[in-house]
């Protein structure tokens, strides 16, 4: 597996769980107050907007070849420890 394989599928995993972590967080907004609920919501726009950040990195993953992969991939993996970063920083503020 190429480093860009590698970089896509790890990728698309960490999406996946975002997504997995995002439904339970939605539940929770349907039960919470409605105090809560606001916060719930801003916390909710915060991993969206990461997921949809981390689609657009797989994006242009697939969409670059190997050479420039090669000049691109520690800026991409960057971009998504920051990602990474964020999403973890606003959860803690939740949980």
């Amino acid at each position: 597996m190429t480093p860009q394989e590698k970089f896509i599928a790890e990728t698309q995993r960490q999406i996946e769980d975002w997504q997995a972590q995002m439904a339970e967080y939605k539940k929770g907004l349907e039960a919470a107050e409605v105090g809560a609920k606001a916060a719930y919501e801003e916390l909710a726009g915060q991993l969206e907007e990461s997921i949809s950040n981390a689609q657009t990195l797989v994006k242009q993953a697939k969409a670059t070849n190997e050479k420039a992969w090669s000049d691109m991939g520690s800026a991409t993996q960057k971009a998504l420890d920051q990602l990474q970063e964020g999403w973890q920083k606003a959860m803690s503020r939740y949980s």
